[in-house]
C-alpha cells in the first residue's frame, strides 16, 4: 500500500512539473521582446486606406523625410511588433538597415516614431498591388498610449493625448497581455475572451472548427477563400452565416458571420488554445463602430 501511495506521489509530482513547466515554455515563448519604439505627438486624424473591395487589409499612410512618397503600413493588432519587408524597403534611402533590423524616423499623421530596432521580415510573395506596402505595424504602437480607430467615419488617431468627452463615462476594463487585445465578452450566453485583431480585416469572428459548427446557421451557404497568405501561411477560410450577438461590457455588437481557419502555424494554434480565447474579432463586425483603446490603464470603450 505505501509503494503505491508513492508511485501516485511520484506521478502527481511530475505531472504538476509537467504542467508548470509547459506553463512557463509556453509564457516565455509568447512574451514579446522590449518594445524600441519612441512615439512623439498626438497624431491628429489619419485616414484609412483598405485593400480590395472585401477590405482584406487595414492600411495607413506613413512618409519620411524629404520624401513625398506615401508608403502603406498594414494596422496588425494581432502582430506585436512593427516590422517592414525585406524586398519592399531596399530602396528607401530614409530606411538603414543592419542584417535584420533597420533603423529609421517616419511619420503617421503628425505623430513622428522612430527606432533603431524594427524587425525585418521576409515575406514569400512581392506585393503586386500599386500602394507601396513596406510593413505591418503592430501593438506596440498601441503600448502605453491611447488610440482611438473610428470605422464608421475611416479614421485612426494615435498617441491621444487625453480622454474624448464622449467616452469618459463608457470605459471598461480589457486585457493588454503580451501586447494582445483580449476582451470579454458573452456570445450565446456563455462567457468568452476575444482577441481584437485588426490584420484579420475582412472577418467578423475568426474562430475553431468546433466553435464555427455551433455557431453557424442551419441552412447557411459556406464560402470557401483559397490562398490567402498570413505571414507565409496559405490559408483556406471558410465563411457561414449566423444570426447572433456578442456582448462587451454593455455594448451588444451583431455577429451575422462566422469564419474557421486551415493553414495556421503550429504556433498560432498553440497560442489561441494556451490563452484560453475563443476567436480573433476583425475590423469587419466593427464596421459601424468607433473604438477608443487606453493601454496606459486597459481600459477600452466602443461607441
Amino acid at each position: 500500500m505505501k509503494i503505491l501511495k508513492k508511485v501516485v506521489l511520484t506521478l502527481l509530482v511530475i505531472l504538476i512539473v509537467a504542467i508548470a513547466g509547459g506553463y512557463i515554455y509556453f509564457n516565455l515563448k509568447f512574451t514579446p521582446d522590449k518594445n524600441y519604439l519612441k512615439v512623439e505627438k498626438e497624431s491628429g486624424s489619419i485616414p484609412l486606406t483598405w485593400l480590395g473591395k472585401e477590405k482584406t487589409a487595414l492600411l495607413l499612410p506613413i512618409h519620411f523625410s524629404n520624401d513625398t512618397i506615401t508608403y502603406y503600413l498594414q494596422l496588425d493588432t494581432g502582430s506585436t511588433y512593427t516590422v517592414f519587408y525585406a524586398k519592399a524597403i531596399q530602396n528607401i534611402p530614409q530606411i538603414s538597415i543592419h542584417k535584420e533590423t533597420a533603423k529609421t524616423s517616419f511619420y503617421l499623421g503628425k505623430t513622428k516614431v522612430t527606432s533603431d530596432h524594427f524587425k525585418i521580415y521576409n515575406m514569400a510573395s512581392e506585393n503586386k498591388d500599386s500602394l507601396k506596402i513596406i510593413g505591418t505595424i503592430g501593438a506596440d504602437i498601441l503600448e502605453d498610449r491611447k488610440t482611438i480607430i473610428n470605422f464608421k467615419e475611416n479614421y485612426m488617431v494615435l498617441n491621444v493625448s487625453k480622454v474624448p468627452l464622449i467616452f469618459q463615462n463608457k470605459l471598461f476594463d480589457f486585457q493588454f497581455k503580451k501586447r494582445k487585445i483580449i476582451l470579454n465578452g458573452l456570445l450565446k450566453a456563455k462567457e468568452e475572451k476575444f482577441l481584437l485583431d485588426t490584420g484579420t480585416s475582412a472577418y467578423e469572428l475568426l474562430t475553431n472548427k468546433e466553435v464555427w459548427n455551433n455557431l453557424k446557421g442551419p441552412n447557411s451557404k459556406i464560402s470557401i477563400e483559397k490562398s490567402e497568405q498570413s505571414w507565409n501561411n496559405v490559408l483556406t477560410t471558410y465563411t457561414a452565416n449566423c444570426k447572433q450577438k456578442i456582448q462587451i461590457a454593455n455594448v451588444e455588437i451583431p455577429l451575422n458571420n462566422v469564419t474557421y481557419v486551415e493553414g495556421f502555424s503550429k504556433a498560432q494554434y498553440a497560442m489561441m488554445k494556451f490563452s484560453g480565447m475563443t476567436g480573433m474579432l476583425g475590423n469587419k463586425i466593427f464596421s459601424n463602430n468607433i473604438l477608443y483603446i487606453d493601454c496606459t490603464q486597459s481600459k477600452i470603450a466602443i461607441e
